[in-house]
């Protein structure tokens, strides 16, 4: 089975070609290069499925769908935040504010290491640290800014402070330093807190680190042996698109 899988985040566009279990190609593209991203697609072989996950423009979504009903005569299978899926139970109070993306990367997680409890942190716009215990309940998780985000914040809402990139120091001694210290620090901080939490209740999560900024916090977490994983909500996509097969 050919499956294309593509994640419209905020800020980019992932897709990934499979045959099978077998990856063919992959790539991604800035949102405002859209039209880069229809000349890469071009060049693909019809898919059998398109499975998508949308949280970035709903035009661009619309432009996709419009894309693939032309070049292949397929629709795209956008994800919808469910109850349940692959055996895991979703215990997320209101299931219409949860994003598809955080849906999407507890299953990507959930395929990759199976049998354990799992901390998921996905580092990009937002830092979302999610809780998947080992019996396959998601617990729910945490949303706050992302490392650029909080810089741009303290840029927008102080008169000296800029978002020019530091460096992180154990005891910073300037200033873009310091920014970059003090916000690695509190993302670091909240896995570390959703740890603390998962191990108090008896399990003894695998710290799974994705997104843009995942490589940055990573040092900060040495203790928790973190495990970078790329491209979880492609890896979600497409164990739901075997599931849907078989």
């Amino acid at each position: 089975m050919k499956m294309l899988l593509i994640d419209l985040g905020n800020t980019r566009i992932k897709w990934a070609y499979r045959e099978g279990d077998i990856l063919s190609t992959e790539g991604f593209i800035l949102n405002t290069d859209f039209n880069q991203l229809l000349q890469q697609l071009i060049a693909l072989p019809q898919p059998d499925i398109i499975h998508g996950c949308t949280v970035g423009s709903p035009e661009l979504a619309t432009r996709l769908d419009e894309f693939c009903g032309a070049q292949w005569q397929r629709s795209i299978e956008w994800l919808q935040v469910s109850r349940e899926a692959l055996g895991i139970q979703n215990g997320y109070r209101y299931l219409e504010q949860q994003g598809p993306d955080r849906w999407a990367a507890v299953l990507g997680a959930r395929s990759l290491f199976p049998d354990k409890a799992l901390l998921i942190a996905s580092a990009g716009t937002a830092l979302t640290v999610d809780a998947l215990t080992e019996d396959n309940e998601f617990l729910g998780g945490m949303i706050l800014p992302g490392l650029r985000l909080m810089k741009s914040a303290l840029a927008q809402q102080t008169e000296r402070l800029t978002v020019s990139d530091g460096a992180f120091h154990d005891f910073p001694r300037c200033t873009t330093d310091a920014i970059q210290t003090g916000c690695l620090s509190a993302l670091a901080g909240s896995i570390m807190a959703m740890h603390a939490r998962l191990s108090l209740r008896g399990d003894t999560p695998l710290c799974i680190l994705s997104g843009g900024d995942a490589a940055a916090i990573a040092p900060l977490l040495s203790a928790y042996q973190p495990i970078i994983a790329e491209q979880l909500v492609l890896h979600g996509l497409a164990a739901l698109a075997r599931n849907n097969a078989s």
